[in-house]
């Protein structure tokens, strides 16, 4: 369908076919996330922190500079997993719930600490469609006294278009975010947000979907026949945004021998990408596991995002 692919973003270029990869933060899968300690305490703007809660994980990002193009200076994800069996339960995952009380307490000493003047935290697939999702968000409000909007799919989406038009402003395509729980598709084109559409193909909720014996090519493939305007997008760029699929552009890199391991502005042939895409997909967890470029939290994610990507670019 789309030439190409973009991560925080991966993008393939649409009239040359090429895949490049947006500027982004660190990623450090769980890892303790280091302040700049050259950033001054105050940069052209305020001191500003975000708290993405996630289906597979959790991050908390502190900005400083312009609204239009801020800095970030302290960045860190924690895999939580909490919508991990969520497809039969119908509830967050009991260990995941755990484990996101605990760090998001940890991420608001860390945000208290920076100064920051302003904390926003948002919820995405897994908190908004989970039966005990309400009593989640309440939990956090009594500790760590932490308020959080449960965005909808379409402020899911609109979001994520924004991001990518703040770095691309002539962006034109398809914007493309994977989530644990759920992919937002959006439709953008002349610095505007056309079309959107949410629907239920994030990793964790494909890879219960295998596990139940379902086809999850075919589930893929009808989810996304049934959304008609994107085929108004064909021949232009897909802009991927999601960790699952950054993972994707770092493997890529290291199995084609590049020098320069920057995963900001990486670009490849959307025809070589999806081929790319279609052979992870085909991989074993133990010759996954003997990836380097693929963290041991993202080995369960590959194959679907792998699936969901090679559907986009056909």
């Amino acid at each position: 369908m789309a030439s190409g692919l973009v991560e925080n973003a991966v993008a393939p270029g649409a009239a040359a076919g090429t895949v490049a990869v947006l500027p982004a933060g660190p990623d450090t899968d769980g890892g303790a996330g280091v302040p700049d300690a050259e950033a001054p305490d105050y940069f052209f703007g305020r001191r500003v922190a975000v708290i993405d809660i996630g289906s597979n994980s959790i991050r908390l990002v502190v900005f400083e500079g312009s609204a239009r193009a801020p800095t970030p200076i302290f960045n860190e994800k924690v895999m939580c997993g909490l919508g991990r069996g969520m497809q039969s339960s119908g509830r967050l995952n009991p260990d995941g719930v755990a484990r996101a009380q605990e760090n998001l307490g940890r991420f608001v000493g860390a945000a208290a600490a920076m100064k920051v003047a302003g904390l926003s935290a948002f919820a995405t697939a897994a908190v908004r469609e989970a039966a005990d999702g309400p009593a989640f968000i309440e939990a956090l409000r009594r500790d760590p006294g932490l308020e959080v909007r449960v965005l909808s799919g379409e402020d899911e989406a609109r979001l994520s278009a924004y991001g990518v038009m703040a770095g691309f402003p002539q962006a034109e395509g398809i914007v493309g975010d994977l989530g644990g729980g759920s992919l937002e598709l959006v439709r953008v084109g002349g610095e505007r947000v056309r079309d959107m559409a949410t629907l239920p193909l994030g990793p964790l909720r494909l890879n219960e979907a295998m596990a139940q014996g379902e086809r999850i090519g075919a589930l893929v493939r009808k989810s996304l026949g049934d959304i008609d305007w994107l085929a108004d997008a064909s021949g232009t760029t897909l802009y991927a945004v999601g960790g699952a699929w950054r993972s994707l552009a770092r493997v890529h890199m290291a199995q084609h021998g590049r020098a320069l391991r920057m995963i900001d502005g990486y670009r490849a042939g959307a025809s070589e990408f999806a081929d790319f895409a279609r052979l992870l997909a085909r991989q074993s967890d133990r010759a996954l596991e003997r990836l380097p470029a693929i963290s041991p939290r993202r080995i369960e994610a590959v194959r679907a995002s792998a699936i969901v990507l090679r559907r986009l670019i056909r």
